[in-house]
């Protein structure tokens, strides 16, 4: 799992690395309502959940590239540099979140993947679940 989790560095007091251990912990049990903070910093997009950081995008090239299809399959747009937005998804939609937000553009099966995971995501915003 190097290829996904490689080149990590500190930003702002927390690695790419434990922002995505908190984004999984944060997925472990099913919820219908997450409410998820989008943040578009100088250094990048963070997403937040309950105020934690649970996933990081550096703003290099390929974070630039990946940075949009965060947002949409949050269901919202990019906020601009300095910009915030809210959204609440399911922990289903925050699954193909953190799985798009760790996914390398380079990859020849990455673009195939990212529209499946945008497809999913977008159907299960949808999708109102009876769950609590």
């Amino acid at each position: 799992s190097g290829r996904t989790l490689s080149g990590l560095q500190t930003v702002m007091g927390i690695s790419r690395r434990k922002a995505m251990e908190r984004g999984q912990e944060a997925i472990e049990r099913p919820k219908a309502q997450m409410e998820i903070t989008l943040s578009h910093g100088k250094t990048g997009l963070t997403v937040r959940y309950q105020g934690k950081a649970v996933t990081r995008i550096h703003a290099s090239e390929a974070g630039k590239r990946i940075a949009p299809y965060v947002a949409e399959a949050l269901g919202v747009g990019l906020p601009p540099v300095g910009g915030r937005v809210k959204a609440t998804v399911s922990s289903g939609v925050m699954f193909r979140v953190l799985s798009i937000s760790s996914l390398d553009l380079r990859w020849p099966e990455a673009d195939t993947l990212l529209l499946y995971l945008l497809d999913e995501a977008e159907a299960m915003r949808g999708f109102k679940s009876a769950a609590v």
